[in-house]
């Protein structure tokens, strides 16, 4: 049982790095970034505090929609809240993702962030141990939108969040365009390439994890 769950905590950080690993190659490619960052960037701007403080309280307010919308509340949730912004300072202070020397390696550098966040996100989704704040917002949209795409889902948050970080100041440019366009593509990609469905993944509440480990209550 412990192994078992050592396994998912694995799965679910190796994803949750994967995403830190997206937003410092959009950061660093230089040509505007995702729209979540354009709005992350902007309310640090706004108001002084750091990226990575910016990123859990954003985390923290779109958690309390997700808990409104029904979805559960895992360790990977907590995680994940608790966690990318901190992952990505830290990434920064290595200085191990180079600056974009032009145009051109910019806008590749964005293009392959929307597949390393895919990729991050298949990963800690499937270890259901609770979506991120984010993706928490994602899934509960997909389970009452049923015949809407997941991608298409995705797409339209991310939309709004990029107005909502325009009008903040945040970095618009071309990367921006390609993150707010890409990004559902590339989820629907990388999810259809395995397989997964975030509709059909059964997530563990906090409680339900400290429950099966206490051995109050078997795993499903």
């Amino acid at each position: 049982m412990a192994l078992s769950y050592l396994k998912r905590f694995l799965r679910l950080y190796a994803g949750l790095f994967l995403c830190a690993v997206s937003i410092r190659l959009a950061i660093q490619g230089g040509v505007g970034v995702t729209p979540w960052d354009v709005l992350h960037m902007g309310l640090a701007d706004v108001t002084g505090i750091s990226y990575g403080t910016v990123n859990i309280l954003v985390g923290l307010l779109i958690l309390t929609t997700s808990i409104v919308l029904g979805e559960k509340i895992g360790f990977g949730t907590l995680c994940n809240t608790l966690s990318v912004g901190y992952l990505v300072d830290f990434l920064a202070w290595l200085d191990v993702i180079p600056a974009a020397p032009d145009l051109l390696t910019g806008c590749l550098m964005t293009t392959a962030s929307l597949f390393v966040l895919a990729m991050g996100s298949f990963l800690y989704i499937g270890a259901g141990m609770g979506c991120g704040p984010r993706d928490s917002m994602m899934t509960a949209f997909s389970k009452r939108l049923t015949r809407v795409p997941v991608g298409l889902i995705r797409g339209a948050i991310e939309t709004v969040v990029l107005v909502a970080g325009f009008f903040l100041g945040g970095p618009v440019g071309a990367g921006t365009v390609i993150g707010m366009f890409g990004i559902g593509p590339a989820i629907q990609l990388v999810f259809g390439l395995f397989g997964f469905d975030v509709r059909t993944v059964r997530h563990e509440s906090v409680a339900d994890t400290l429950r099966i480990l206490s051995g109050k209550t078997a795993p499903a």
